[in-house]
């Protein structure tokens, strides 16, 4: 056998573990997606935390950059399809906390039953008129990567400086990506319930950073070896509150957002339903 025939460890090491790790990377990114459509369909966000999600952008925006500088296929690929996924959850976070303050601000208008076109309009006015929380998150996180990328970009520096100065960001904005589920670790503890914990993204966050480190112990990348490391550290911290702290389903009650949009039609009809209440029980499902 040649000595230039690379051996096995090599390649498992250098294209399997990366090759897994980019499919692993689209199923994280797209775990969260049937719990979504499932609190666009309810209406509300519940039990849901977005915030991974806008660290999710930051995350695919600055890997891709630092695939560019690196000309690192796999580091691309893992991210690309990511970065769509993220806006898209994102949008549907901003729509969700957009509809539960517009039901929130009409039920609690108190005024007769003769105004409440008014004040579904009123309420729909006032909420326009502001961001949502998850919206100045995003932002903030979108606004951090356009003065990196600019600095970086504009300013004369090597490219040794560019894959520092940009590598050293991203490792920042992924150890928040992978700990952001444990914002909710209080919770937790205080209602010994792990349902705000995704159960599909913690194994896929798990699990993809154990192949990436494998991945950048190969090539010698420690860019990647650091926030993928404690991205599997993270991991198994949340595989030991999810093992500790059973799920338990989250009862709603009757006039709740969830069940106010369960209704098919108008937002406007469920929204002036809300403010004064109906009388049929039955038509608010």
């Amino acid at each position: 056998m040649s000595n230039n025939t690379p051996s096995l460890a090599f390649i498992l090491a250098d294209y399997v573990a990366p090759t897994i790790g980019c499919i692993l990377s689209t199923l994280t990114f797209s775990a969260p997606i049937k719990s979504l459509l499932t609190a666009i369909k309810s209406g509300s966000l519940g039990s849901l935390n977005p915030t991974p999600w806008a660290f999710m952008t930051g995350n695919t925006i600055g890997w891709l950059a630092y695939s560019f500088i690196t000309l690192d296929l796999f580091v691309f690929f893992a991210n690309a399809p990511g970065l769509l996924i993220s806006i898209w959850l994102n949008t549907g976070a901003m729509k969700l906390q957009y509809y539960e303050e517009l039901v929130r601000r009409s039920s609690s208008d108190n005024s007769s039953r003769d105004s409440d076109a008014i004040s579904v309009q009123t309420a729909k006015f006032e909420c326009c008129q502001q961001l949502t929380s998850h919206e100045l998150k995003v932002l903030q996180i979108v606004l951090v990567w356009v003065i990196i990328l600019s600095t970086t970009s504009l300013i004369p520096v090597s490219m040794d400086e560019m894959k520092f100065i940009v590598g050293v960001a991203v490792n920042i904005n992924l150890i928040f990506f992978y700990a952001a589920p444990l914002s909710t670790i209080a919770t937790v503890i205080r209602t010994k319930n792990s349902a705000s914990i995704h159960f599909w993204t913690m194994s896929m966050n798990t699990a993809n950073a154990f192949f990436w480190c494998i991945y950048s112990l190969a090539i010698q990348d420690y860019y990647i070896l650091i926030p993928n490391g404690l991205g599997f550290l993270f991991g198994l911290i949340q595989v030991a509150l999810y093992q500790c702290f059973p799920r338990c389903a989250v009862i709603e009650s009757s006039d709740s957002v969830t069940e106010l949009s369960g209704e098919e039609g108008d937002c406007t009809e469920q929204l002036t339903r809300a403010h004064h209440g109906n009388g049929d029980e039955n038509a608010i499902i």
